[in-house]
């Protein structure tokens, strides 16, 4: 894995909670210490193009001063995985279905978990969507454990 990476790439299935709460959170995380060279984006791998985050998602990010109110669906593409220098994602699945459509992304995708500074590091982060308000804050509280590892990871490793 890249130690040095300044280009992040969250993926979840339709772009519209979780990994659009990983790329928000992650930015506000890394303005906060002040790293300008960290980068992120997400997108999805079953994307309707443009789709806002959902209701709910916006709902709990603004409890957590993460604005998701211009968030637009984008999907997964050759030129967003090669532009990455590590590709997190939700589920294994999704993993798996990255390094089928794009064999050069090997070594750089891990479970979002990877990261995450309390509980299983090899579980994935279940989908909200669909589901109550308890459901999002859980995600989101999953997600916020793995972003602020991950940035504690790159700091250390500057």
């Amino acid at each position: 894995m890249n130690y040095q990476a300044t280009n992040i790439l969250f993926v979840c299935t339709g772009n519209i909670c979780r990994s659009p709460f990983a790329e928000k959170l992650f930015k506000k995380l890394a303005l906060q210490q002040e790293r300008k060279d960290l980068r992120a984006e997400s997108a999805g791998l079953m994307v309707l193009p443009g789709n806002a985050a959902t209701a709910l998602a916006q709902q709990v990010a603004a409890e957590h001063e993460v604005d998701l109110s211009d968030h637009e669906a984008k999907s997964v593409t050759e030129k967003r995985v090669n532009r990455a220098d590590l590709i997190l994602v939700m589920e294994k699945s999704h993993k798996a279905r990255i390094l089928s459509s794009f064999p050069g992304a090997t070594g750089k995708v891990r479970l979002m978990r990877y990261f995450a500074r309390f509980g299983s590091k090899t579980r994935g982060i279940a989908d909200p969507y669909g589901l109550n308000y308890d459901a999002y804050r859980f995600c989101f509280l999953d997600i916020e454990d793995a972003v602020s590892g991950l940035v504690e990871f790159l700091s250390k490793n500057v």
